[in-house]
């Protein structure tokens, strides 16, 4: 009975393990289910490129004109594209006695431009331009001093806001001398009867009043009003002489000392619209490539007047140098008109006065 019962339990036992065997597996657990892809962010719109246009009326194949190119191209580099400016030459855009207007209304957003080009826009800025300031020793010496002026006096930027501009970087030019191509020149008695190409303001009314007839013209015209007889002088530098190929018509050159018969400012205005709508980082690029620009001016103009000068003799012309007493005589006949300038200027509320006789010492520091 016992090895019944045994052999009973050894067979449910193998049973179990043979229904064990044959029974289906648990099924794995299913895998978590992958979280969906974040969204792609939307890229970054790209910045807004601003395009400057950029007035000179000089041709782009001179040394200053090549600056302004450079200038152009070093403000899209240093702005990563953002800014791109489009220079115009030769009076392409705006015409020479109009580029003060084209840039206060917004047809040029830069332009080079001489102070004194427009008469009746400036008032106090055209101290700059006034006659036989005194012995200035030399173009890099006023500069400094004209920059000087500019920070004493904020009626100087004040002016130009009021017609919507604004002083980007500003210089000197090289001494005025004055070229004929008829006649030597030494006194103002000299002049009477000419028709001299120059700037307007002070230096015009006193060659007006000296008998002769003051013209402004831009240079695109100089050569052909000088070779045509419609001219038969001109009060400018020697670096435009020899820039703008009319050293050739010229045969007599009167020197007025070390400062010439004036340093006349030129330098780069903006169009106010245009300055405040730039970031300060973009308007510290513009201000200190054109303050390289006209430190290389500087330096060009001076090489060039050396290089003028000696092929002009070279070529046989006549170059006077006025004695002090010579000198003293066309100073003499400026200070009429450098008076009424004052006066009229502060009539119209500008410190005109105060500028003169700052830039005065300024000069006698030097």
């Amino acid at each position: 009975m016992k090895k019944i019962f045994v052999g009973l339990l050894v067979a449910i036992i193998a049973g179990a393990l043979i229904l064990s065997s044959c029974a289906e597996p648990e099924p794995a657990p299913a895998p978590a289910p992958a979280p969906a892809p974040a969204p792609s962010p939307e890229p970054a719109p790209a910045p807004e490129t601003i395009t400057l246009k950029f007035n000179d009326w000089g041709p782009p194949g001179i040394g200053i004109g090549k600056l302004h190119q450079q200038a152009a191209d070093m403000i899209e580099e240093r702005t990563n594209g953002r800014i791109k400016v489009e220079c115009y030459f030769s009076q392409s855009l705006l015409k020479y006695p109009d580029t003060y207007v084209g840039v206060s209304q917004g047809v040029a957003d830069i332009a080079l431009y001489v102070v004194g080009t427009t008469p009746g826009v400036h008032a106090l800025n055209e101290v700059f331009s006034l006659p036989f300031m005194g012995d200035i020793p030399g173009m890099m010496a006023g500069a400094e001093i004209y920059r000087e002026l500019l920070k004493k006096f904020p009626e100087f930027d004040e002016e130009n806001a009021a017609t919507n501009t604004k002083w980007l970087s500003i210089r000197v030019m090289p001494p005025n001398q004055l070229h004929m191509v008829k006649k030597p020149v030494r006194v103002p008695a000299d002049i009477q009867g000419m028709k001299i190409i120059t700037g307007a303001g002070t230096i015009a009314d006193m060659l007006n009043a000296e008998g002769a007839s003051a013209v402004q013209l831009g240079p695109p015209d100089w050569y052909t009003s000088l070779e045509r007889g419609l001219c038969e002088a001109q009060l400018t530098h020697w670096a435009a002489v020899y820039d703008f190929k009319i050293l050739e018509l010229f045969n007599y050159h009167t020197h007025f000392g070390g400062a010439g018969a004036g340093l006349v400012p030129i330098g780069f205005l903006v169009n106010l619209d245009t300055w405040n709508s730039l970031s300060s980082n973009e308007q510290k690029v513009l201000v200190d490539v054109y303050d390289w620009v006209n430190e290389e001016s500087l330096k060009y103009d001076i090489d060039l007047v050396e290089t003028a000068v000696n092929e002009a003799k070279d070529l046989g012309h006549t170059v006077t140098e006025l004695t002090p007493e010579e000198i003293a005589l066309w100073a003499a006949a400026s200070e009429p008109y450098v008076e009424q300038f004052i006066v009229d200027t502060e009539a119209e509320g500008w410190p005109a006065r105060d500028v003169y006789e700052a830039l005065k010492r300024l000069i006698e520091e030097y």
